[in-house]
Formats: C-alpha cells, structure tokens, sequence
C-alpha cells in the first residue's frame, strides 16, 4: 500500500491519542524494530556514464574554470555546513522476539544517513564546494537559512512537536529555509505526523504530490520510474514526493518511501517501504540539489514588499485585477506592483498602483477590462465561476494566464477549464508575424528562455502565446512558460519561462496591444 495524503483521516483517532499522550511520556515501547545500520563503506565516485537516460544536467553553476594554459593548483574547495539534521523526540523501548529489551534515541534512525546523503552530493554535484552536515536539536532553534539552507528530519515513528518548535519551523521556512522529512523506512505513522505537524505550521496550507516535471525530479538527475520495494516485492514507479510551497518553492518536502536503509548501505526491512540502491542515492542529491538551488529565490520571497497605501486612482488610468480561486493564485508576491511599475516606467502609460484581487464568481470581475490568473498546480472552477467567467470574457474582458513555473498541471488544468468556459473556441497559437509580437510596444522576433526550457526545448527563441478569440477579437492570451517570475525578478532558477527582461517585454507588448485593440 503506497502513502497518500488523504489516507491521514483514517488515523485520526489514533493520532489524536497520541498527540496528547506523547508529551508526557518520556519513553514509550514501540512494536517496529529500531534500525540498526553499520558504519557505511567509502563512498566512491560513481562512473561518468548515463543510464537508462536518467542522469541530466547540474543546474547549479559549477564556479569559474582555470585557464588550461597556466600551470596553477586549484583553489581548495569552499567548505559549506548545508545541513542540519534534526535530534527531536524520545528515547524509545523495543522488545525484540528473544525478550532483549532495546533502548534507542527516536530522532536517530539510521545514524549515518544524513552524513552518506551530504558526502554522496559533493561527489555527485561535483561543483566545488565541500558540503558539510551537522546535527541539532529541534528545540535548538531559531535557525537562519542563510547560513543552514537544509534541515533533514527522518523516523520510523509517531511524533508531536513542541509550540516552540513549531514557531521555529515556521520562522525558518518564512524566512527562505527548507525542511525534508524522510520516513526512513516508510512508515506511515511518521508520515501522518508530518502531515499532521505541518497544519500547525501553515494551517491554510496542504501538502501537493510533485509532479513529474517538477524540478526536484529533474535537477542532477532526471527521474521518471525509481525502484521500490514495498513488502519484500521491487517495482518501478513514478518517484513519490510531496510538498507544502511557498510561492512556487517547495518549502516542506515529505518522502513517505523510505530512503535511509540505501543511504547506509543496510538491509532493507520486509514490512518497510524502501527506494532500493541508485533510485534512493539519486533521488536524495536531487533534493539537496534542489534546495540548494532555490536559497535565492527563498531570500526573495522572505522580503517584506512594499503595500501601496493609497487610493485607488480614478479617471484614465490602467488597472486590473488578479484572480482569485481555489488553487495557487497567489504564488508571485506584489506582482501588481511589478506590473504597473514596468508599464508607466517603459511606455509613460498611466495606471493605478492599488492592487485589485476578485474572484471569479464576483459579479465586481466586470469593472475590470483585463485580469491575470496565474498558478502551477491543478484546480477546477467551480459553475459559478465559469458561468461569471463566460459572460466577463463575452462582454469584452480580456484574461491574461501564465503558468507558474511553467509547470504542467496548471498548464493542463487552464486548458481544460477554459475549454469548459468558452466551450465553442479554442487556444490558438499566436504566429511570430502577428501584431502581438511586431506592432506593439517593442517588437520582438526573440526571447530568451530560462535554463531548464532549453535543457528540454534546446534552440527554442521564438515568443509562445495563445489566445481564444471571440468575434476576432482576443479574450484570452494564454503563456505555458512562466512570465510573471520573469516581471517580478524573482531569482528562481527552476522557473521554466522567459527570462527577466524579455518576460517584461512580452508582456508589456501584450499589455500594450491589448489596449489599443
């Protein structure tokens, strides 16, 4: 039986047993053995070959080359703690079959996992730096992510964090941390707590299965089926990772298949669920390569942006409205502010710096011309949203959409709904030769995509939009690639879009075409 989010309700009593109970026990008797792990053997460089077409591109900039004419000796490598691995819980009791009573250190799991996990990063990213792992209290904290950007969490077992280690968490992720948690050995009572635990960090917020395209499976090595074991049986399957964002960043990640038996060279356990051998060692530096990658943009989104604290302007003046609903609509902090400042700033047009936010089931959507929705994970509207959404668009509303981080179940997701909105037409892609693109404010025959668009789409430099036409004239204007990240400056290096300068570009000729059409 796999881990899934939903299956949490099924433990609600149990849970909610344990959640008081736990924090006056100070040790508790377990019926799942400890795991037990021997020192693990040197880890050694792996061979410089692809398999199974799996292995792709490091993202992270491997730092200034020598010049291979000078006889030099290399710098020595900048040494980095990256991580923290958390101490947390109980000393636990275990009663094996013989009747030999076994005390352990909850927190501890495999001893060895996080230390093989941060050493078989420096081998396999390769990019100069010597990373380095520590190990700390939970109830240490605050922790600050611009020196520890990693915190790992891994168990077998029920657990309940303290209110202060929650604020610290919480402090933590906001200000642009990450926080895997891995169930060592699959367990889902470990899982469940995380789920649990998480809901105290962010009560709005629930964790999302990563989808295929996500950078996690695709940073060092692109993942599509990993090898599993689940009770003693191996299959391959699509990697299962989960995760609460913040903005597009996936700020907790939950690994319910157990990963710590491969990092330690160890056993696996029958009655466990375990990613077996290269599968797990793989799938591991793809997440510290990940959060590694997404410090800056964590940094960004841990900014206070400035509120604009007057009133909205009247007369002729551009404004618009960003749409709120039921999936992630708010992923791209002060866009507006973006937006506005970029238009007045490069065409002189005049526009109102008031940010507008409307649902699409509000009858207030028609008192403005164009909106933006945007968002990277999948939704549905709802009969009343794409009842109002159908009579703003026919009445002359125009609809930009962008899909966050270029992801596709947003992308899929838009496709459908608008479908279902305007059932009678249908996105169509924008030629290179129309107005859009050479009439408008700047014309452009180019854009540059970022990295992860050309690792897929090598060559690509042509602008993609779409549009659904009503009566000839454009109602939505649709980009699969992240434009908004791009206006915004955002700093994320796995957004799959156009990049900083020529997204304003693009957009701003849409804006400006929009408006004199």
């Amino acid at each position: 039986m796999r881990f899934e989010i939903s299956d949490l309700r099924f433990a609600a009593g149990v849970v909610t047993t344990l959640l008081v109970a736990l924090p006056v026990l100070a040790q508790r008797q377990v019926a799942f053995p400890p795991a037990e792990s021997p020192p693990p053997p040197p880890v050694k460089e792996p061979p410089r070959t692809q398999t199974s077409g799996e292995e792709t591109d490091i993202l992270l900039d491997s730092g200034p080359t020598m010049r291979k004419t000078q006889d030099r000796t290399p710098p020595p490598p900048t040494t980095l703690t990256v991580m923290y691995k958390l101490k947390y819980g109980t000393t636990l009791e275990y009663v094996h079959p013989d009747g030999r009573v076994q005390n352990f250190e909850q927190w501890k799991s495999y001893p060895n996992d996080a230390s093989t996990l941060v050493s078989l990063t420096n081998y396999r990213l390769d990019d100069g730096n010597n990373y380095q792992y520590a190990e700390m209290a939970l109830a240490h904290g605050p922790f600050d992510p611009l020196d520890i950007p990693i915190l790992f969490m891994a168990g077998d077992y029920e657990f309940v964090f303290s209110d202060d280690e929650v604020e610290n968490l919480r402090r933590y992720l906001l200000e642009g941390g990450t926080v895997i948690f891995n169930a060592a050995r699959g367990r889902d009572e470990f899982s469940y707590s995380v789920v649990r635990e998480a809901r105290r960090l962010f009560p709005e917020k629930t964790f999302m299965r990563m989808p295929p395209d996500h950078p996690i499976f695709n940073t060092r090595y692109r993942l599509k089926k990993v090898l599993t074991m689940i009770g003693g049986m191996r299959s391959m399957s699509p990697p299962e990772i989960y995760a609460i964002d913040i903005g597009t960043r996936a700020a907790v990640i939950l690994a319910p298949v157990g990963m710590g038996a491969s990092w330690s060279d160890t056993e696996y356990h029958p009655a466990g669920k375990h990613l077996v051998g290269e599968s797990a060692r793989r799938l591991g530096v793809n997440l510290v390569a990940y959060a590694l990658g997404v410090t800056a943009y964590g940094r960004f989104l841990a900014q206070e942006f400035p509120i604009y604290e007057g009133a909205s302007e009247v007369g002729d003046v551009f404004r618009f409205a960003l749409i709120q609903y039921s999936g992630s609509w708010d992923v791209n902090p002060a866009i507006q502010t973006s937006v506005q400042t970029a238009l007045n700033d490069n065409t002189g047009i005049a526009v109102d710096y008031a940010p507008h936010i409307v649902r699409l089931d509000d009858p207030r959507l028609m008192n403005y011309p164009l909106s933006f929705i945007t968002g990277h994970y999948d939704f549905e509207l709802s009969p009343e949203e794409k009842s109002n959404l159908a009579a703003y668009l026919r009445r002359g509303g125009v609809l930009v959409a962008s899909a966050a981080g270029g992801l596709s179940p947003f992308d899929e997701a838009f496709r459908r709904e608008i479908k279902k909105v305007i059932p009678d037409a249908g996105l169509i892609p924008l030629p290179p030769s129309h107005p859009l693109f050479l009439s408008g404010w700047n014309a452009i025959h180019k854009v540059r995509y970022t990295s992860p668009v050309l690792r897929d789409h090598p060559g690509l430099e042509t602008p993609e939009l779409l549009a659904v036409f009503i009566q000839n004239r454009p109602a939505v204007i649709y980009s699969p690639w992240d434009l908004l990240s791009g206006v915004n400056r955002e700093s994320n290096v796995y957004a799959k879009g156009v990049t900083d300068d020529d997204a304003t570009r693009l957009l701003i000729n849409t804006l400006t075409y929009l408006l004199s059409h």
